[in-house]
């Protein structure tokens, strides 16, 4: 089975009509609609991915607290320098879909350039042809109005010199001349028409031509664009493909930062350099009044603090 192409399939019968080229250049608009739509999803992707980074480093930078030490202090410093790698990841994402945009942009000003190019040169000689069909056509209904004349006359020259007896020479001559007149003006309209004939085939056959390039250019731009736009579909998700891996390997860089913690380490090292000393206060004697004494049992035994003379 032979694969259909656009010179083969967007015709239309009527040579005053357009439908081909009208349906033609309405594919090559919306596939510039997509085209656009999809620039435009890479553009907002873009901010969003650069939004996203900022708003990462402004949290790491936001992060101050400088008391912790050990283990814990090392994972936490390093939990916030691969979190700002992973806010460098989707600033660099961002930077890669803006090029995925202007990518988008210029293939599809070009492709806009060709095509506009194509349909106004089909445009123009479309218009021409109509003209000249427009003429051919009122030529051709006058021509047959005059040959119509001139048969008329015909006829009526025969039946005069049929019926010879009952006509008035002057009459036929009257006749004869008018169909002379008639014949010479049908000549003359015959030229002009077989010129306007001549001058239509022109004109179609450039139109068709013309036509012919349009189709076969629209079916190429088309297929670009469809190879184009599924070629840089395909770089957005290898994009989504390198930040996940990116930011997966980051993460495990987390982990295996974390995992480490030691527990008893950070608390034996905290109490090294932090330390205020082992001895506890004394204890707080009991001082009796009222002069007597008192026994106040501290620990083990009874200890006698003073005696003093109750008033």
């Amino acid at each position: 089975m032979s694969t259909a192409r656009y010179s083969d399939s967007f015709w239309d019968s009527d040579i005053n009509g357009s439908r081909g080229y009208d349906e033609l250049k309405a594919r090559i608009r919306e596939g510039r609609k997509l085209s656009n739509e999809i620039e435009n999803y890479f553009r907002q992707r873009a901010k969003i991915e650069r939004d996203y980074a900022k708003d990462l480093q402004k949290l790491v930078d936001n992060c101050k607290h400088k008391n912790e030490l050990g283990s814990l202090e090392k994972a936490w410093r390093d939990v916030k320098t691969d979190t700002s790698r992973i806010a460098q990841t989707h600033d660099t994402a961002g930077a890669d879909f803006d090029k995925l945009a202007q990518e988008m942009s210029s293939f599809t000003d070009e492709q806009k350039r060709q095509s506009k190019a194509a349909e106004d040169a089909v445009q123009k000689l479309h218009s021409n042809l109509k003209s000249s069909y427009s003429k051919f056509t009122s030529q051709e209904k006058t021509f047959h109005q005059k040959g119509e004349t001139h048969d008329e006359l015909l006829n009526s020259i025969k039946f005069m010199e049929n019926t010879r007896n009952t006509v008035v020479p002057k009459e036929l001559e009257k006749v004869r001349v008018k169909e002379s007149k008639a014949k010479d003006d049908l000549e003359k309209n015959e030229n002009s028409y077989k010129n306007l004939h001549e001058e239509v085939t022109k004109s179609k056959a450039a139109y068709e031509s013309e036509m012919t390039k349009m189709c076969e250019l629209f079916q190429t731009l088309d297929e670009k664009r469809i190879d184009h736009t599924r070629d840089n579909l395909w770089k957005c998700t290898n994009l989504e493909s390198r930040i996940c891996v990116e930011q997966d390997e980051y993460a495990e860089k987390m982990r295996q930062n974390i995992e480490p913690c030691d527990i008893d380490g950070d608390i034996q090292l905290y109490i090294k350099y932090h330390k205020t000393g082992s001895e506890k206060p004394p204890n707080v004697a009991y001082k009796p009044c009222r002069g007597r004494a008192l026994k106040v049992q501290v620990d083990k035994g009874d200890h006698l603090y003073s005696e003093v003379t109750l008033h």
